[in-house]
């Protein structure tokens, strides 16, 4: 516990045992004992969920997002008890429902479907969900290209990429259904665009200092 106390003393966090976990593999049940009553941790169990979501090296199935569904049902149920205008339920789906799916980069959606009209087009202006699904996981994409500075970035290019550029880079069979949905995605922008170059400088039209922006982005995709 002395390297928690050193992390509190830092930035002024305290680790929450309510909230804490320890997950661990390989040790005596007395290690382990001893381990749980210094820290007042709790012994986690896998598969250990993330914002609600199970985290696995599996592609997710529809009942894994059984959380988000029920989250947006939750939402849509208290509306229908209150009197809203078109305009005010049309705001509720822009700023609620399509917020919580944000939390979410790889929402389960594998195809591109059709599109909505926008505005200016005469529609609603809301976001075509797969579309958007395209998007936010161009920007991983884009993270990873340009190795930002994140734990699962840096992760992705020891574990993964070990030094390949993600443009020249091929998944294996078994690797992770995320990863294999990135390449679809660059291979997809370098046949349009015509050479990994050419996508990568058309990427970089879409981005700014902090990353690709995804309404940029959004706009290709859709």
């Amino acid at each position: 516990m002395e390297c928690l106390q050193k992390f509190r003393n830092v930035p002024g966090l305290v680790v929450n045992t309510a909230k804490s976990d320890i997950f661990t593999a390989g040790i005596q049940n007395n290690e382990l004992d001893s381990i749980l009553a210094r820290t007042k941790f709790s012994r986690g169990e896998m598969p250990v969920r993330y914002l609600g979501i199970p985290l696995s090296a599996k592609q997710l199935s529809i009942a894994d997002f059984s959380l988000l569904v029920d989250r947006i049902e939750n939402c849509i149920c208290k509306w229908r008890t209150k009197f809203f205008s078109f305009t005010g339920r049309l705001e509720l789906i822009r700023s609620v429902i399509q917020g919580v799916e944000c939390f979410w980069p790889s929402l389960p959606t594998s195809s591109d479907g059709g599109n909505l009209p926008s505005k200016e087009e005469g529609g609603l202006g809301i976001r075509h969900i797969q579309s958007w699904n395209v998007a936010l996981l161009a920007r991983v994409l884009w993270n990873i290209h340009r190795k930002a500075d994140t734990m699962w970035v840096q992760w992705i290019n020891d574990v993964y990429l070990r030094g390949i550029s993600i443009w020249d880079w091929q998944p294996n069979k078994g690797d992770s259904p995320l990863l294999q949905r990135l390449v679809e995605i660059h291979n997809r922008v370098v046949i349009a665009f015509g050479s990994s170059k050419a996508a990568i400088q058309r990427m970089a039209g879409w981005s700014d200092i902090q990353g690709l922006e995804t309404s940029k982005a959004y706009e290709y995709f859709s």
